[in-house]
């Protein structure tokens, strides 16, 4: 199934602080391929997935350098989290917040929100006026902090020619949120959702 498209326009992102006991660290060395792994199995990639992965997702395509985008969010001397602040991804000159994991036992802390919030800080003082995101239908504790900093679900025509109307519609339900704006992929506004199972 094709991946859920947000879009951030919003000139600023709300400033959220990290925790106290939490550090911001940078993807420094290969030994931190390992860490970096280990986090994102933990919900965000294939159990089994390996070297093979990270390289697919940081080093093999156009835009992510681990060694200047990609941060671990630390605790104790622990890397807890991990996020990648791609500046201009696909060469579409667009900032992009990819690889987004958080261990399990460190959710509902406001971690998410973090990383959210800090990506998008460091997108916009490298004058980026949009940023996307790729996500999926099951990730509705990510979605929903995304809605929250600002991010707009965006409708798109996949590769089996079809629309995110529908998915979109199933969050907005799930999620039991009033009302939402669904973008066009040219960023323009198509039409508001409603809630429709209350």
């Amino acid at each position: 199934m094709s991946c859920l498209k947000m879009y951030f326009t919003n000139p600023k992102a709300r400033g959220k602080q990290l925790p106290e006991g939490f550090t911001v660290t940078r993807f420094q060395s290969e030994a931190d391929i390992e860490q970096w792994l280990d986090i994102c199995h933990d919900g965000l990639i294939a159990a089994d997935a390996g070297i093979e992965k990270f390289r697919c997702e940081l080093v093999d395509i156009d835009g992510p350098d681990p060694y200047r985008d990609t941060y671990f969010i630390e605790k104790d001397g622990k890397k807890i989290a991990t996020f990648t602040v791609v500046p201009n991804m696909w060469s579409t000159g667009m900032g992009y917040i990819h690889m987004v994991a958080l261990r399990s036992e460190y959710r509902g802390l406001g971690l998410g929100s973090f990383m959210a919030d800090f990506s998008l800080q460091k997108l916009i003082e490298m004058g980026k006026e949009r940023v996307f995101l790729l996500t999926g239908d099951a990730r509705l504790p990510a979605l929903r902090t995304y809605l929250n900093a600002g991010f707009l679900p965006v409708n798109y025509i996949d590769e089996e020619g079809k629309d995110m109307v529908d998915r979109w519609q199933n969050i907005v339900n799930t999620l039991q949120i009033q009302n939402l704006m669904l973008l066009n992929d040219d960023g323009s506004e198509m039409q508001e959702l409603h809630c429709t199972t209350q």
